[in-house]
């Protein structure tokens, strides 16, 4: 095997060590890794395991002690018979009392200071770890062994929670000055020296001073395995997974699509995969079903239970509920059509992870964007629950992005998890609507540029999210508006918005041009909001064909919206309070008013109704001492006069 294709990290801390006297092992540190094995045709796969096997295998055992302490069971080492350890371990600990156990593995013998010398005393809650450093420094300036061992390296697992054990701030210093004097000590003139490994999650859960400027300590990260780490993984399974080798075959399509899929996974995340479906038994060739089951805890698609008719199911659904926006329903289908057919984002590599639509709704206000979002919700999942909404207003500041996908560790918060994360972890099959995107910091749209991508998220827990089934919307008005480029404007901290689009006659149809005039203004908006804001990439990753755009409402369709509302008042009217209310009288007169709001969309007409209909309905109804079993509507200088 071509020794380029081992692990950089493992090379990396074969060239290194003993020649630094301090490594930072940080990263992807609790996985399990592939170890390799020298012969005289290269380099071999001979196992996986965990990291401190791997270690072992990584050094000279001939010449070098490797020492392991662990601050939940003390000193320990692998490898080695009970006899022989204690030979290693109990000189290391002279001078202090020592517990002692068996571990059930490998008969491993633990040694951990009991917190106090021998004749003195001590906090066995604190001290025992500034004593811990003290054996490490003592021991790498005057490495000596009875078996002829030349070094020693120590591995300090855990160091990460080293100052979260109840240790005050003087307490830390002195066990970090040791480890830093450790480091600091190393043998000039010996081909190799003495070292110590500190596993941490990330480098600076130790003191910045302690590696700052310090050329005797190198960082070395371990990275999430690689394609051909991945595959290489799946060609030596053995045991209850053995059946599964077949996935590393250049035949099976399956295994290509599960290598591709698993991009970000741990190896550990692998086999847990793999132990589903043999719990399930799920054949090779299904393999995708049992990565479904761990990203998203279901075997059931959705996607893949839809009935035959669903697409006319939803154009019938849409055109329900959304009026007058024929062109946009149009090209909402189409993105809908191959998301529903498993043909969405084709064009691109890895297009599995991606989410299965991606739309960008830009209009005016109150012309159904959103309506539209849990027509679609109801239609394809059948609950309009199943549209999980964000109000982007709610994260203006620039540390809103915490609100969405966590706090991070040692904030308010941080147990809880993300908004976003926990929404899509709870509800993987969703439609995930993003409203008023325009209206969130700028620095949240960083976020989306890997759920749009790789249709994955990385929660603030560490825990990954999959967006790969849910059909993702944004919703924005950008390109409605202006800066007034007023000379005589005040507030220039604060510069006042101008509308860049009127509608041109309230009492008449738009015409094509300017209907085309809409679709172009807002399509430059939107594009123009992601690259003045320095995201072009996010645009790219939206696409010009899902930026769709939504129309001012007709004439015709404000008179469709004003009848609509006006019946669903009267009905709810009559159904709570008995009273039946005759408009027939008005409709023409309220169809005018619905008209000239048709700017504000059903909203404006909305809000028409309540104040030329509803509000003085509920003003009559409370004159009467009794309530009328019926009430009629006379149109009367343009109000609206009731008679009982």
């Amino acid at each position: 095997m071509n020794e380029n294709l081992i692990p950089k990290w493992q090379k990396e801390l074969r060239a290194f060590l003993g020649i630094k006297s301090g490594i930072i092992l940080e990263g992807n540190v609790y996985d399990e890794f592939p170890q390799f094995e020298k012969t005289d045709d290269g380099w071999e796969f001979s196992d996986t395991d965990n990291l401190d096997q791997t270690l072992i295998s990584l050094i000279d055992g001939e010449k070098t002690e490797m020492v392991f302490f662990d601050p939940v069971v003390g000193f320990y080492c692998r490898g080695m018979d009970a006899d022989s350890q204690r030979k290693l371990l109990e000189p290391l600990l002279d001078g202090y009392q020592t517990t002692e156990t068996l571990m059930d593995h490998g008969m491993t013998v633990c040694l951990m200071p009991s917190g106090k010398k021998k004749g003195g005393k001590g906090n066995p809650e604190t001290e025992v770890y500034i004593w811990m450093s003290e054996i490490i420094r003592s021991t790498m300036l005057d490495f000596k062994s009875d078996s002829g061992k030349e070094n020693i390296v120590f591995v300090l697992n855990f160091a990460s929670r080293l100052d979260a054990s109840n240790l005050r701030a003087a307490e830390a210093n002195t066990m970090f000055l040791n480890i830093m004097a450790a480091t600091t000590a190393g043998q000039r003139f010996q081909l190799f020296c003495n070292s110590l490994i500190m596993v941490v999650d990330k480098y600076n859960d130790i003191p910045a001073w302690v590696y700052l400027n310090n050329p005797n300590i190198r960082t070395v990260s371990i990275g999430f395995p690689d394609r051909y780490t991945r595959r290489l993984y799946l060609e030596n399974l053995f045991g209850p997974l053995e059946s599964y080798r077949a996935l590393s075959s250049d035949d099976s399509a399956a295994g290509k699509e599960f290598v591709a899929e698993t991009e970000g996974l741990r190896l550990q995340e692998l086999r847990q995969i793999l132990q589903l479906a043999v719990r399930r038994d799920i054949k090779p060739e299904d393999i995708t079903l049992a990565f479904r089951l761990y990203k998203y805890g279901v075997l059931e698609n959705p996607w893949e239970n839809l009935e035959n008719d669903i697409l006319v199911h939803i154009e019938n659904k849409l055109s329900e509920r959304v009026k007058g926006q024929d062109e946009a329903l149009t090209k909402v289908k189409s993105v809908v059509t191959r998301a529903v057919k498993g043909m969405s984002g084709l064009q691109h590599s890895g297009s599995s992870h991606k989410p299965k639509g991606i739309m960008f709704f830009a209009g005016p206000t109150g012309v159904g964007k959103t309506e539209t979002a849990k027509a679609l919700a109801e239609s394809i999942f059948g609950d309009e629950n199943a549209c999980i909404r964000f109000d982007m207003s709610e994260y203006r500041l620039e540390q809103s992005d915490q609100k969405l996908f966590g706090a991070p560790p040692g904030y308010v918060g941080y147990e809880g998890g993300g908004q976003l994360t926990n929404a899509v972890k709870n509800h993987p099959f969703s439609v995930i609507l993003f409203d008023e995107i325009e209206k969130a910091s700028p620095t949240i749209l960083d976020k989306f540029l890997q759920i749009l991508e790789d249709g994955r998220m990385t929660d603030n827990q560490g825990n990954t999210v999959y967006f790969g089934e849910s059909i993702i919307i944004f919703t924005s008005n950008i390109g409605l508006t202006k800066e007034s480029d007023d000379p005589n404007n005040l507030f220039r901290s604060n510069p006042h918005r101008v509308p860049t689009i009127t509608i041109e006659d309230p009492t008449k149809e738009d015409t094509q041009e300017f209907r085309d005039m809409v679709t172009a203004t807002l399509t430059e908006g939107v594009k123009a909001y992601f690259n003045d804001n320095g995201r072009p990439e996010l645009l790219n990753r939206l696409g010009d064909e899902n930026i769709i755009v939504f129309q001012f409402i007709g004439k015709h369709n404000a008179e469709v919206i004003c009848d609509y509302k006006l019946k669903k008042i009267c009905r709810t009217i009559e159904t709570e309070k008995g009273i039946t209310v005759d408009t027939s009288a008005v409709t023409e007169m309220l169809h005018e008013k619905a008209v000239l709001e048709r700017a504000n969309g059903g909203r404006g007409v909305g809000n028409m109704l309540e104040k030329e209909f509803l509000n003085p309905l509920a003003g009559y109804i409370c004159t009467l001492d009794d309530s009328p079993k019926s009430l009629k509507c006379v149109p009367e200088d343009g109000k609206i006069r009731f008679v009982s």
